[in-house]
């Protein structure tokens, strides 16, 4: 008797049962909704304090959205929280496999470390997902170089002649890295030893770049620049110097200087979109806009979805007087992710500003 009782009170509440997990599953659905375009709003109107508590409130009812993972790593990378948008963005990654975004954002996250072999690591993840993609495999190369790791570069531009089959831009990177190769023999054709050096030890370039970051990081962009300007003058030209360089030289509105130095820069490391982009800006500003547009294409061709170099490019059209499709561009930047309150007034004025 008393377990025909107990299955007529399941049979009789378990619908109600249901109905209120159904409901809870339909009110989670909304708040993740609500929560998720609410922090893309503040993202775009660089409030990102409000964007983060909206993406972390989400986790409390879907700690697996890797969309959400991704979101809180943009968020803390542009506010410089580099750790924790490292953090976010392992978390995307183990979640979702498939995302080309996530594994950009990780590319762009080991990049600033300065983790080259761990850049190259991504890189194959993403010839994985678009191995179609050329760039993706000079771009792999690169960072072997960039972490001294020769062997590996090569491999990598086996691969690309395999995949694309043989070309100027191949041979070229083929030839640098041979020349590159046989600088490091002294006289006597014994090879210099190409392991690590400790701090203690650190070379003269080293410690050039070392007093470059500190005086930048302190805002004396002058003294960090001849640093960064001494350092390139030597026998070894680090990747990282060049971008510096050419990033304060822009902040200095150093132009013309700006223009040669991305001019050498393009010359060893000819597949670094930044560069172009770089080469682009201070076109520019210094009133060359028919070469600038060339260079902004040739940066958006290496990576066609970067909302700064979009905007560049809405901004060089505009000047030149193709006023809709600038807009055009400049609405694309801000779909991309650019969310500066310059490019909103651009967009909402349909007007150019510096």
């Amino acid at each position: 008797m008393k377990a025909k009782l107990l299955l007529f009170i399941l049979l009789c509440f378990a619908p109600a049962l249901f109905a209120q997990h159904t409901a809870a599953r339909v009110i989670d659905s909304n708040a993740i909704k609500t929560l998720f375009f609410s922090g893309l709003r503040d993202k775009l109107k660089e409030d990102y304090s409000q964007a983060s508590e909206s993406f972390n409130k989400i986790l409390a009812f879907d700690p697996n959205n890797a969309a959400v993972h991704y979101e809180i790593a943009v968020v803390n990378y542009r506010q410089n929280n580099l750790y924790e948008a490292e953090v976010a963005i392992k978390k995307a990654t183990a979640l979702d496999t498939e995302n080309i975004w996530y594994w950009m954002m990780t590319a762009e996250l080991l990049k600033r470390k300065g983790d080259m072999n761990g850049m190259a690591g991504v890189l194959s993840q993403l010839i994985r997902i678009s191995p179609e993609k050329i760039a993706f495999y000079f771009d792999r190369s690169n960072a072997y170089l960039l972490a001294g790791n020769v062997a590996e570069a090569m491999k990598g531009y086996d691969d690309i002649e395999r995949e694309f089959g043989l070309s100027d831009e191949l041979a070229q990177a083929r030839s640098r890295v041979n020349f590159d190769a046989r600088k490091k023999y002294d006289a006597k054709g014994a090879a210099v030893n190409e392991s690590k050096v400790p701090l203690t030890e650190a070379t003269d370039t080293e410690l050039k770049m070392l007093r470059a970051e500190s005086l930048y990081k302190k805002g004396d962009l002058n003294g960090a620049l001849i640093q960064f300007k001494l350092v390139l003058e030597g026998d070894e030209h680090p990747y990282k110097a060049w971008e510096q360089t050419l990033n304060i030289q822009l902040l200095l509105k150093q132009y013309k200087g700006a223009i040669k130095t991305a001019d050498e820069a393009l010359s060893i490391y000819p597949n670094q979109a930044i560069l172009y982009y770089f080469m682009a800006m201070a076109l520019h500003q210094d009133d060359q806009n028919d070469l600038a547009l060339k260079h902004i294409k040739s940066a958006l061709n290496l990576d066609a979805e970067n909302g700064i170099y979009l905007e560049l490019y809405g901004d060089i059209l505009f000047l030149k007087g193709d006023v809709a499709v600038g807009l055009q561009q400049w609405k694309k930047a801000r779909a991309a992710g650019n969310g500066s309150k310059k490019l909103n007034k651009k967009i909402n004025e349909r007007n150019y500003f510096e």
